[in-house]
Formats: structure tokens, sequence, C-alpha cells
């Protein structure tokens, strides 16, 4: 199907970075109804949903270092004025739906990109762009332990890993209603899938491992057993619409849209 993606005017100048995010291609919306906008960051990639005022996914890769930076968490959140007006929610916190309390959670977690990229990468995982509303325990919980899990052991193990997460939305999902008049859906879950190149060449996908995850927002603080949590990258692009690896081929597809936890150990 056609890719309903255009990358941001705005983002046009840092087009150039895009291959150094992701694996085999950027990821592909096949919704025809609902385009998708690419924001090209200094540390990663974001495709971000008008429809649902919200990213769909992101796209960051990191690395063994032998030194890194830490600097202090940002006290702020950014509106990204490379969105249209009228696509922006505003900065503020997501509250409680339900009495379910959510955090602006990070697609791109601030941890990964501020100790592999920098200051101004550090930054830019603050435009609420990369924002979706996440359970606040979950958030806090079982998805921090993933990202830090990511930087801290699979990439230190693995050299490097490219990594891509989004929401995956029920079909009746809560809405959180913005000053603006915006109203934000809310996930049902998140998915993470990681992309391990062991050898190589390392775009060649008998080289390459893979593993994804999907995380309930009921998740909370509950321990990460990737086993548990482990599903097919063809049933996280089913739910959402997206297709993962735009230039593989159909058999290099076959292989890789099954793989599950056991062939990533």
């Amino acid at each position: 199907m056609a890719d309903n993606s255009h990358i941001a005017e705005a983002s046009k100048s840092l087009s150039h970075l895009v291959d150094l995010f992701c694996f085999r291609g950027r990821p592909e919306n096949e919704d025809p109804d609902h385009e998708v906008v690419v924001l090209v960051n200094h540390g990663y990639l974001i495709g971000f949903s008008p429809y649902r005022k919200q990213p769909l996914w992101a796209a960051y890769r990191v690395a063994e270092a032998r030194r890194d930076v830490d600097y202090e968490r940002p006290h702020l959140f950014y509106e990204d004025n490379r969105l249209d007006e009228e696509d922006r929610i505003g900065t503020w916190g997501f509250g409680s739906v339900d009495g379910e309390r959510y955090d602006r959670g990070h697609l791109v977690p601030n941890f990964a990109i501020n100790t592999q990229f920098g200051r101004l990468a550090q930054m830019e995982t603050f435009f609420m762009s990369n924002i979706a509303p996440q359970a606040w325990k979950m958030n806090r919980g079982v998805w921090q332990t993933l990202e830090k899990r990511i930087v801290g052991e699979y990439a230190a193990t693995r050299d490097h890993v490219w990594v891509y997460t989004g929401p995956i939305f029920g079909d009746n999902p809560s809405f959180i209603n913005r000053a603006s008049g915006a109203r934000v859906p809310i996930a049902d879950s998140f998915f993470a899938i990681l992309v391990d190149p062991v050898k190589y060449p390392h775009d060649d996908v008998r080289n390459v491992r893979f593993l994804a995850l999907e995380i309930p927002q009921e998740a909370g603080y509950v321990a990460l057993d990737e086993s548990a949590f482990s599903v097919t990258i063809a049933s996280i692009e089913a739910r959402t619409g997206l297709n993962f690896f735009p230039t593989l081929s159909v058999d290099e597809r076959a292989q890789v849209e099954e793989t599950m936890w056991d062939s990533w150990q």
C-alpha cells in the first residue's frame, strides 16, 4: 500500500538524518485517510498523527559507549512549532481520566538521547510531538525499566540497536480533552521493536535479530519479562496500520514479521 506520510517542511533540512535512525527505511503509514507528519530531530525521528494529536511511531538508535554525558533533566515541555497550530495540544499535563492519572510519556526517552546525543538533542525529546498519554505507574515502572535496559544492557552487549516505539489504540479509546478543544485519545498499550545487528553486513536480515514487545497501560510496576510481553511485528503492524522496514523483500518480510522472543536471545 502507498505511504500516507510526508516530511514536515521545517524538517526537510535534516532529512539526510532519516536513515541514521531507521533500519531498512522509515516506517510507512498505510492508513489512506489519516496522514502522518515526519519530524526529524538531532537524535531521533517522529511520525506524528494530526488525527491522534500524538506520535504514532518514534525511531532512534543507541550504541555501546565507553563514556557518556549526563545532563540534568529539563524542567519544561515545549510545543513543536513545526506542526500546524491546530495540531498542537499545549504543554500542560494530562491529568486523570476515569480515576487513572496519565503522565506526559516520552516515546523517545530523555535518558537515552541525553547520554548518547547531548544537550540539544535531549531538549528536543521534550517537544510535545514526542509525547503520548501514559498511565503514570507504567511510565515510571516497566516502561522506564525498558528504556534503561535498552541503553544499559541491550546496546552495551550488542554494540548498537535500533528502537521503534509507539501507541496501540483500541476501537473505543477514552479521550483527554485539552483547553484548545483538541481531544487526545488514550492508547491501550505501547509497542517497542528492537533491531539488533549481530554481524556484518548489518542490513542483511540473516545477520539481524528482532524483538517486538507490547506493554499494556495497566502493566504498572511489574518486572520486565521480555518473554511475557513478546509479540510479532506482524501483529503490531496489523493493529497500527504501520509498515516497518519497507525495503524488505517479500521473503525477508516473511522471516522478520513472525520473529518472537526466542530468536532474540
